[in-house]
């Protein structure tokens, strides 16, 4: 119903103004019609029918053809409908005129708000996109900058903490990547997001080992700072696999699952590696994952399996 009242509202008549006037009495002369044929039940409301007529005319044509709906109705109710003497309904006939005049009033400026929103809206939705656009192209001048000052260390673990940096930059640069392909430009689908994150991942780490990554994840959408955030935990669990399950050139396989129950979603990400090491729980990559199902209220748990690791982050969602 609240749809169809806003395209009605938001309806562009683009008739000339003596048509609109025309069809504006052919309402009223509906209504007329109506009111004749229904005289035994609503003899002693001789104005009620005429109401419709007012609305729609002021809705469809603007506030002048509601002026003149109710103009007509009035000189219809006053000649065949008000019973002699006239003056004894004058009271009711000027509220009747009042309350028509203020129907149209009421439509016009509901129809001139609702067309300032959906401008408003279109703006806003413009400079969403600029600034998607923007971010997306300052978030690929810092990886850049990175993977330069990369080149330029010659200390490997300065190289490898510049490439997990490049890593994390490049999880937020996807999230906008998937904003410029949705209409909605507040939230995104996890499940493409977190496929390309993983294929990224995996041919970023994997070098020339044989490991497999596989994703499952639901049909879930969320708002794009929580994709950021989603989209963060699983670079770093995927990231700790590959470089603590599988040492030596050991190959295996890691999976990534991702559903949703009740308000939250459930990150699971398991190995068939060495186990679970008590290297990871100490690093930097641990400890964002834990600060960030802190933000998210969410928790997590490590528990090791007969071969191999898993790790489950529950986070709650806005609603």
């Amino acid at each position: 119903m609240e749809a169809f009242l806003h395209r009605l509202f938001t309806a562009k008549s683009n008739f000339p103004i003596w048509v609109r006037y025309v069809l504006t009495l052919g309402l009223v002369g509906i209504a007329f019609f109506a009111r004749v044929m229904a005289d035994e039940y609503l003899r002693s409301y001789p104005l009620l029918l005429f109401i419709p007529a007012i609305f729609l005319s002021s809705v469809l044509f603007g506030r002048g053809c509601g002026i003149v709906a109710t103009t007509a109705a009035a000189v219809l109710a006053v000649t065949y409908l008000i019973p002699r003497p006239a003056t004894a309904a004058a009271i009711p006939l000027v509220l009747f005129i009042i309350t028509g005049f203020c129907i149209a009033a009421i439509t016009e400026l509901l129809r001139t708000t609702l067309h300032k929103l959906s401008e408003a809206k279109r703006y806003g939705d413009v400079l969403l996109q600029e600034l998607a656009h923007r971010t997306r192209n300052d978030l690929a001048t810092i990886v850049s900058i990175l993977r330069l000052q990369a080149r330029s260390e010659t200390d490997p673990a300065v190289q490898r903490a510049i490439a997990s940096a490049v890593s994390r930059v490049d999880v937020v640069a996807k999230v906008h990547d998937r904003l410029r392909e949705t209409a909605d430009t507040s939230r995104i689908a996890l499940a493409p997001y977190i496929e390309s994150l993983c294929a990224s991942l995996a041919d970023f780490h994997r070098g020339v080992r044989t490991i497999s990554i596989r994703v499952r994840c639901e049909d879930i959408w969320v708002r794009s700072s929580q994709a950021a955030s989603i989209g963060l935990i699983v670079n770093e669990l995927v990231t700790n696999c590959f470089k603590y399950a599988f040492p030596e050139g050991r190959h295996g396989s890691v999976e990534v699952e991702l559903r949703a129950k009740e308000n939250h979603v459930l990150v699971s990400v398991r190995d068939d590696g060495i186990g679970c090491s008590a290297e990871a729980k100490s690093g930097l990559g641990t400890r964002l994952i834990n600060l960030l199902a802190t933000q998210m209220k969410g928790t997590v748990a490590r528990k090791p399996l007969p071969q191999g690791c898993e790790v489950q982050v529950s986070v709650a969602l806005d609603s």
